[in-house]
């Protein structure tokens, strides 16, 4: 791991201890406030933050904050309350890659094109996205090598653009970035069109220096991302098997930790700790 001047950090035991040690006394602190106490959770955060105990101990507040202002999205946060047959199945409007990248990156592929209000709203796609982002962190090797995001953005039209409005677009670019324990390492734009980069120039100010530096565009290229996503999120044309996707492994892979998303919503702002 790398630590903020970009320099590599040992993961040892010694670290972990002391750092899941120095935590836990910030964030007894914190007033009207309770989060989970395991090293596991604790430990998630750290990373993502690259072992500085401050700024993990403001991150878990910033992810519980986030979590009670945005009751649109964060009500109900559970693999078993997303309209997965529609969103998945149906319209193939996400997909997390059942193998990782040649760095060991979670691969996760959103497609907006295919989306409109018939399928699901659009914050019950963005819940779900963020349930899968979720989802992929508990992997500990996800957790150390970050995710990458592939965006297809092939049909993206007008009608897109009244429902991704600057608001909602800063907002997730916020949850992601800024509360969620995530290591954002690339993200991958295809099929990008005129009406995505109008999106792209509203959405681009939201972003940090370091997330504009990661965001690749494609275009149609697609061959450029065969040595570099895993197949089974790429189209047929590019050389992948998108189309054979596998939604029946990924939904009982979700599902299986589904009580961890329960626990979580029990903790936060003014929610008393009655597990410890």
């Amino acid at each position: 791991m790398e630590n903020a001047a970009g320099k590599e950090i040992e993961e040892t035991a010694e670290l972990v201890e002391q750092s899941i040690k120095e935590l836990r006394t910030l964030m007894s602190d914190e007033e009207s406030f309770s989060c989970p106490e395991d090293d596991a959770f604790l430990l998630k955060f750290l990373r993502s933050r690259k072992y500085d105990v401050a700024a993990t101990a403001e991150s878990i507040k910033k992810y519980f904050r986030v979590r009670k202002e945005a009751p649109e999205i964060f009500d109900d946060f559970l693999p078993s309350s997303m309209l997965y047959d529609d969103i998945c199945r149906k319209n193939k409007l996400a997909a997390v890659s059942r193998k990782r990248d040649a760095s060991g990156r979670g691969v996760l592929l959103f497609r907006g094109g295919p989306w409109d209000s018939s399928v699901c709203t659009m914050i019950e796609f963005i819940k779900a996205c963020l349930i899968f982002v979720e989802w992929l962190i508990l992997d500990e090797d996800v957790q150390k090598q970050g995710i990458v995001f592939v965006l297809d953005n092939n049909g993206i039209g007008l009608e897109h653009m009244v429902h991704l409005t600057p608001f909602l677009m800063k907002k997730v670019l916020h949850i992601t970035e800024k509360c969620f324990p995530v290591r954002v390492k690339a993200v991958y734009i295809i099929n990008d069109s005129v009406v995505f980069d109008t999106l792209f120039a509203i959405t681009r100010p939201f972003m940090s220096a370091k997330i504009v530096e990661r965001v690749h565009l494609i275009g149609y290229e697609l061959n450029k991302l065969l040595d570099v996503v895993p197949a089974d999120v790429l189209p047929e044309e590019a050389g992948g098997s998108f189309e054979s996707f596998d939604y029946d492994a990924l939904e009982k892979d979700l599902l299986s930790k589904n009580d961890y998303f329960k626990e979580v919503s029990q903790y936060g702002y003014g929610k008393e700790n009655t597990h410890i």
